[in-house]
């Protein structure tokens, strides 16, 4: 059980919204949405979150270019991306320049991301 602020950024509601149930359920204190990587850039300046679960296909700006800008702005941003094409060139580009700690390919099993997110970040006690 976790008690960490998680922002997920993702432009599919049911992704949102699935994770953020989940997330919650399990613990975590804050779970904040955005829908595009602008928008999340925003949340993050924000809220300062303990995790980002990043997507890249979005609209607005796309989530290597918000990863980059989260770096920029705090350089200890944890990023997780979670994508459906972990191939594509901007994923992959995210994760070899050290924009994110790990990419994983959607739909991820809650149990992995589970264990994942307690393995890659270190939430408040």
């Amino acid at each position: 059980m976790g008690t960490g602020t998680i922002l997920i950024i993702d432009d599919d509601l049911g992704v949102l919204s699935t994770l953020s149930e989940i997330l919650e359920m399990e613990g975590y204190s804050t779970v904040a949405q955005a829908v595009n990587g602008l928008e999340g850039l925003e949340k993050y300046k924000e809220l300062r979150p303990d995790l980002v679960l990043m997507d890249m296909d979005m609209p607005v700006m796309d989530g290597y270019e918000s990863s980059r800008e989260i770096k920029a702005f705090d350089p200890d941003a944890n990023i997780l991306v979670l994508t459906g094409n972990p191939t594509a060139i901007q994923a992959k580009k995210t994760l070899e320049e050290g924009y994110a700690a790990i990419l994983l390919k959607k739909p991820v099993k809650w149990a992995e991301l589970g264990r994942i997110i307690r393995s890659h970040c270190t939430l408040a006690a």
